[in-house]
């Protein structure tokens, strides 16, 4: 199976924006190829191992312009960027015209942009290799998680913070009702918020990520459990605004509250959350971390 290059990833990237095409990827070789022969692409040979490139839509395009225009300070080009996103027909291009007088946002854009779809190609890639028995990528690159944490302010916060962020929790309550059976929900948000709230004033930690002038765009809540003379730390909840999803947002917050655990002496960290994203626990494993129980739910006959 190919190993996913630089120069495989920017093949990916252009395959999944060209929506006027239907390529495949050569498992073997890594290659972009179609099965038509039309367009620049290579014409893939007879019997060839090919898989379809990551997914990527009109919508996903949308959204991610979104989220950027809401990292955007200046007020001017913001107000510019969002009067394009407006628009109906011809929305990409009004976007990409509206950055054109703001060359530091324009480059910013293009390397947002370019870390957004890169983590797609990574999680495909990783899908792709467990599928064929082998192991995951690995950890994210550190220019990504350099490239979030300039399009995004993280803070620490303490319990007196909390009530601040409730409207992020209530939103969450929101989407996983839309999910799940009502009953489940209700419980296990309650449970948490009676955890986030129990214990003493250092016992939380509140990690917020900050969007320009949109406030918050994510947040983890974690707890310092101690428990005789040994302690350990806990995810009790973590939540992304739908608009800053795909970025390794929910990651950069993640890590950031195990690092500072682990530098004040707390080594153990557990993710415990009945409703994380989809797919979000297994890309965990490539940060070192390990199943710890199940969790499974079955809904009708």
């Amino acid at each position: 199976m190919f190993t996913l290059t630089e120069d495989i990833v920017e093949s990916l990237i252009f395959a999944m924006e060209n929506q006027n095409e239907d390529s495949f990827v050569d498992v073997p070789t890594g290659a972009v190829v179609s099965l038509s022969g039309s367009g620049d692409d290579a014409v893939a040979d007879e019997g060839a191992d090919l898989v379809a490139p990551p997914e990527w839509s009109s919508g996903d395009g949308f959204r991610l312009m979104e989220s950027y225009a809401r990292t955007v300070s200046d007020p001017q080009a913001r107000l510019s960027l969002v009067g394009a996103l407006s628009r109906g027909r011809g929305v990409f291009r009004a976007f990409k015209d509206s950055l054109a007088p703001y060359p530091e946002l324009e480059r910013r854009w293009y390397e947002y942009k370019t870390a957004a779809m890169g983590r797609r190609v990574e999680e495909w890639y990783d899908r792709l290799r467990v599928a064929r028995g082998l192991e995951r990528l690995g950890p994210e690159p550190e220019e990504t998680a350099d490239l979030l944490a300039g399009d995004y302010t993280i803070r620490r916060e303490g319990r007196a913070a909390w009530e601040g962020c409730k409207a992020l929790f209530l939103r969450g309550l929101e989407e996983a009702l839309g999910r799940y059976p009502e009953a489940l929900v209700e419980y296990e948000y309650t449970m948490n918020e009676r955890e986030i709230e129990a214990g003493g004033p250092d016992d939380l930690c509140l990690y917020l990520a900050e969007a320009g002038p949109d406030g918050l765009a994510g947040m983890a809540a974690v707890r310092r459990v101690f428990v005789a003379e040994r302690s350990f730390g806990k995810l009790v909840y973590l939540y992304v605004s739908p608009e800053h999803r795909n970025l390794g947002l929910g990651r950069l917050l993640l890590e950031r509250a195990r690092e500072d655990s682990e530098a004040e002496g707390i080594i153990r960290f557990i993710v415990d959350m009945p409703f994380l994203p989809d797919g979000f626990g297994r890309s965990l494993q490539g940060f070192g971390y390990e199943a710890f129980g199940t969790r499974w739910i079955r809904s009708g006959g």
